[in-house]
């Protein structure tokens, strides 16, 4: 039975056109064809910024509206595109990066949870004004890791892209291994025995992957940990 639509979507008529074919179910349409069709739709709108940021508000409201239908897969493709096209732009791109994560998160895709963390780590990177929430992502990171490493067959599974494969187990591992380094990098004046935990668990996961570069660092970093436990007992 067609979907109906609750609201009038105003949207440049060749997007909407195709939004009123996918909301109302008149065809079915798999994830690549719809990807396909919405990249030939946006190549008509990027020819000066106005016409891109247009495109970009517009194609937002038709995530929004697949949202409300539960269609979270082509949301989640619309809004992969939207990350695209503002990769230049990091006010905008956070948003689209956060949305992405969200939908991942709903889908239990741990994966595109991943990559959108990674690219949020990337717009936060050394900025004094977004340190929470870059220390925010690097918690969320560290848990999904340690979930992905632990549960790797069942994740990947389940996992699909229209352009690639999943990294490695001990890709994850690695980057959760980094990840570790960097929470305690940051956090070891306040947390000490947390950072030295964290700094010897990732020590333990680079010496499984045969990785010795990181030695000489880590013991720096438990050493300044250690100093400052001895600091606070005295």
């Amino acid at each position: 039975m067609p979907i109906a639509i609750k609201k009038q979507l105003f949207l440049p008529s060749s997007l909407r056109c195709f939004a009123d074919n996918i909301l109302n179910n008149t065809h079915s349409m798999s994830e690549r064809d719809f990807a396909q069709n919405l990249t030939a739709i946006q190549k008509s709108y990027m020819k000066t910024p106005a016409q891109r940021d247009y495109f970009c508000t517009a194609a937002d409201k038709f995530a929004d509206r697949l949202l409300e239908e539960n269609n979270l897969d082509f949301a989640g493709i619309i809004i992969s595109k939207l990350c695209k096209i503002t990769e230049d732009i990091p006010s905008k791109l956070e948003k689209f990066l956060i949305k992405g994560y969200e939908i991942a998160k709903k889908n239990g895709d741990y994966i595109h949870m991943m990559a959108r963390l990674n690219s949020l780590r990337k717009i936060y990177y050394r900025k004094h004004d977004k340190l929470r929430q870059y220390i925010q992502v690097l918690y969320k990171q560290e848990k999904y890791l340690e979930h992905l490493t632990q549960n790797y067959e069942t994740t990947t599974q389940g996992y699909h892209s229209l352009l690639r494969a999943p990294a490695s187990k001990n890709e994850y591992l690695q980057m959760l291994a980094h990840v570790q380094v960097e929470i305690s990098k940051i956090t070891k004046r306040l947390h000490p025995q947390e950072a030295i935990d964290r700094l010897n668990s990732a020590e333990e996961i680079f010496h499984s992957l045969g990785n010795n570069l990181h030695d000489d660092y880590i013991s720096m970093l438990i050493s300044e940990a250690e100093q400052v436990i001895l600091r606070k007992s005295s």
